[in-house]
């Protein structure tokens, strides 16, 4: 396994990764922020396509994709506690439909090396199953429209209240 948690604000360094050298490499981890949509998505895009052009290990499958508080617009983390805010049917939809834009990436990446996705929400326990649903609601919509043939699994979501994804 492989955790990549740094963002583009590291530099150039994070451009000269080689993968090549773990032949037994499975999994690839990343933080959200690596994989973000504030980032120029060609920059994105590009280098999530680098990471995976060094990857030689053929018992790579998956890439897991981590999210926390501070990615949903639901939760608000800052707080002594981080705790849900009201949020209507609509606002709920539009997240999900946020977090739908993040597949084009991935997609875009497939054709560099095939991998399946997995969503985490490494999230506090005080905010409960609300990011599960949204990033599952964000799997479903996407599968209905797109579906997911160029996965080599359907993406699916799991959720890690103790923030050990990284683990």
């Amino acid at each position: 396994m492989w955790v990549l948690a740094n963002d583009f604000a590291a530099g150039s360094s994070l451009w000269d990764l080689d993968l090549s050298r773990n032949k037994s490499l499975r999994t690839l981890k990343l933080r959200a922020l690596s994989v973000n949509l504030d980032d120029p998505p060609d920059t994105t895009s590009s280098f999530l396509k680098h990471i995976l052009s060094t990857i030689t290990s053929s018992a790579f499958s998956e890439i897991i994709a981590i999210y926390e508080d501070h990615h949903f617009r639901g939760v608000e983390p800052w707080s002594k506690w981080p705790h849900l805010r009201e949020m209507s049917r609509a606002e709920r939809k539009k997240e999900a439909l946020f977090y739908r834009s993040h597949f084009k990436l991935f997609r875009e990446a497939q054709k560099v090396r095939s991998f399946g996705l997995v969503l985490c929400a490494s999230t506090s326990g005080f905010v409960g199953e609300y990011p599960v649903q949204v990033l599952e609601e964000a799997v479903a919509e996407e599968g209905a429209k797109r579906g997911f043939g160029d996965f080599l699994f359907e993406p699916s979501v799991m959720y890690d209240p103790q923030r050990t994804c990284l683990g």
